[in-house]
């Protein structure tokens, strides 16, 4: 018994998530997330609601508006037309402070969604109940901006000029009077910036957008509780409601899982009804041409790779570049250091060759200085010199010419001498010199005294 319970316990719990009750919102949740934005007119009501079902297309919408803030809004839907997006989305762009708080708070904008997908007509009868509160509290009537009228019990929230639409703040805190559902509160965002409230009343305004892009396209059904939607091309000039929901080729607003992009659904009803377990045909599409896009962009050769190959290849490769970068940092490092060695090797070798040459020239100095002192001749050597350079009397008688002098005889004695005599030093060899002259002198004198006496 025990057992048959324990089988059973999850398949009822399956059968409940499968029906979509446990994950259904209820009517003060419905209320507390449609606070901020119930008192909005209908055109970007609808608008507001069909984009939050496509998350992430919000989010890259509004990055595309923060990279081109100074653009004109003209040229930010051309940018935008490129992308393929849901056309809500991309009439968003021209509604910056509403695009802010619904990138901000994904939580938010994604619960208002799902609500949206889960169950359309309560969305809308709910939104139906927060406006006659409002109603109720006197608040309506400070919209000075807006245009209200009721239609068979429902209100219509329109703005006075045709094609130029005011974006209300207030706080839901006060604007709904009393609050029913205590438990649950109104969400509440800070006041836009540059918004101004008048004297009276709980509206704060800003300038007006003028429409001139695709906008009025969408609207809302009361009576049928659900939305409406024409082809959005050719949607600048002002439609009133009633004509979009009459008009030829009218058709009740279907969502599109392919500008869902793979973010999951809250509701398994949901899941199962738009078969998110696999992606759509549209969807593989839009992924395989952004795929091509990428690989246009980074690379011409490979064109028929998908984007995540290029992503992991083009890691790589900025891997690989910063790997060569540093090996060519310590390449230069290396060569720097083995030119810096170099050079100092150069210098100490100029250093020790400038030694070398300062020693063979000193060297070759002391050499020469050598060689001088050796070929420089004695003071023996001087005076022989000198002697011999001394000029001779001329002989008057060729006898006497031929007869020996005393000098030549002296000499011939002192060749014939033992060589003890000429180891004599050098004060002998001088004294004997001073001799041998003097005994020239005397026989040049006798010599010239015969013959005077032979000439008498």
């Amino acid at each position: 018994m025990i057992l048959t319970l324990t089988l059973f316990t999850p398949l009822s719990k399956a059968q409940a998530e499968s029906s979509g009750q446990e994950t259904s919102f209820s009517e003060a949740e419905l209320a507390q997330m449609l606070a901020p934005i119930a008192l909005y007119p209908d055109s970007l009501l609808t608008h507001i609601l069909i984009a939050s079902t496509y998350p992430l297309e919000i989010v890259q919408a509004k990055r595309l508006q923060s990279k081109n803030k100074l653009l004109p809004t003209e040229q930010l839907m051309e940018k935008a037309e490129d992308e393929e997006w849901d056309p809500s989305v991309t009439a968003l762009l021209a509604f910056p402070t509403v695009l802010d708080k619904l990138s901000e708070d994904l939580e938010w904008t994604q619960d208002l969604g799902d609500a949206f997908l889960q169950d359309e007509e309560r969305m809308l009868a709910s939104i139906q109940t927060l406006r006659h509160q409002a109603d109720k509290a006197d608040s309506l009537a400070e919209m000075e901006n807006m245009s209200v009228s009721r239609v068979d019990n429902q209100i219509i929230i329109e703005p006075i000029q045709k094609e130029i639409v005011y974006v209300p703040y207030y706080d839901p805190r006060v604007v709904y009077g009393h609050w029913a559902w205590y438990n649950y509160p109104p969400v509440y965002w800070a006041p836009y910036p540059y918004y101004v409230r008048p004297p009276y009343g709980h509206f704060y305004w800003n300038s007006g957008v003028h429409i001139s892009f695709n906008y009025y396209f969408s609207a809302f059904h009361w009576n049928k509780r659900h939305v409406v939607v024409v082809h959005h091309n050719n949607a600048r000039h002002y439609r009133h409601h009633g004509r979009i929901v009459t008009s030829h080729g009218a058709q009740r607003w279907h969502h599109k899982p392919a500008h869902r992009r793979g973010v999951a659904y809250r509701s398994p009803a949901v899941k199962h009804r738009y078969k998110s377990h696999r992606p759509s045909t549209l969807y593989s599409k839009q992924v395989r041409q952004a795929d091509r896009h990428a690989i246009k962009h980074a690379s011409t050769s490979n064109k028929l790779h998908s984007k995540s190959i290029h992503t992991t290849r083009s890691t790589s490769v900025n891997n690989l570049s910063h790997y060569n970068k540093q090996i060519a940092k310590q390449r230069e490092q290396k060569f720097a250091n083995q030119m810096h060695h170099k050079r100092n090797m150069q210098v100490s070798d100029r250093s020790v060759n400038k030694h070398k040459v300062s020693n063979h020239q000193d060297r070759t100095q002391t050499q020469q200085r050598l060689k001088q002192a050796s070929s420089k001749p004695s003071h023996y050597n001087r005076a022989q010199t000198r002697s011999s350079q001394k000029p001779t009397h001329k002989a008057h008688n060729s006898s006497q010419q031929n007869k020996p002098s005393h000098y030549n005889q002296v000499q011939t004695k002192a060749s014939h001498k033992p060589t003890q005599m000429r180891s004599s030093g050098p004060s002998n060899a001088k004294t004997h010199h001073q001799k041998n002259a003097n005994h020239k002198s005397n026989s040049q004198r006798s010599n010239s005294r015969s013959h005077t006496k032979q000439r008498d």
